[in-house]
């Protein structure tokens, strides 16, 4: 399975799932391709440093680059998170018809009602908090996963 992280930037919140998922992933022994990217993204930029800190804290090695969504990385993705209803909504106007494999991360864990917060410009402590919200998320991700 192919998973596609969006957020707006693709510095924070999207490069921290992505890291998050893949370690979960290997602790389930779940094959997933996972990646990032951003409906406001420039080609290149390093993930904050408090992402950064956080994923090395965790053991999670990552080399993150930004970039922002294209047609490319939509036909990749077999699911495509986001961490808005916006950025949601924004994908759905820009690639028409991939609604039926794009959700807010909520709501794929059938937890709907809320966006993921965003760190950016934020202290470290928030950025934790982000990665409580994002690892509790994406535990009831890979268990929906695995049990289809």
């Amino acid at each position: 399975m192919n998973i596609l992280f969006i957020c707006t930037g693709n510095t924070c919140r999207s490069p921290m799932a992505e890291g998050l998922l893949k370690q979960i992933a290997r602790d389930f022994n779940l094959l997933v391709q996972v990646q990032s990217a951003g409906v406001a993204a420039s080609f290149g930029s390093p993930a904050s440093a408090h992402t950064d800190t956080i994923l090395k804290n965790r053991g999670i090695n990552h080399n993150h680059a930004s970039q922002p969504v294209t047609m490319e990385l939509v036909q990749w993705s077999d699911l495509i998170l986001t961490m808005t209803e916006s950025h949601k909504h924004v994908l759905c106007r820009q690639f028409p018809g991939v609604d039926n494999k794009v959700f807010t991360v909520n709501e794929f864990a059938d937890d709907k009602g809320r966006d993921v917060t965003d760190p950016y410009g934020g202290s470290l402590e928030n950025y934790r908090e982000t990665e409580r919200d994002l690892e509790a998320i994406l535990n009831k991700i890979i268990k929906k996963i695995m049990m289809n």
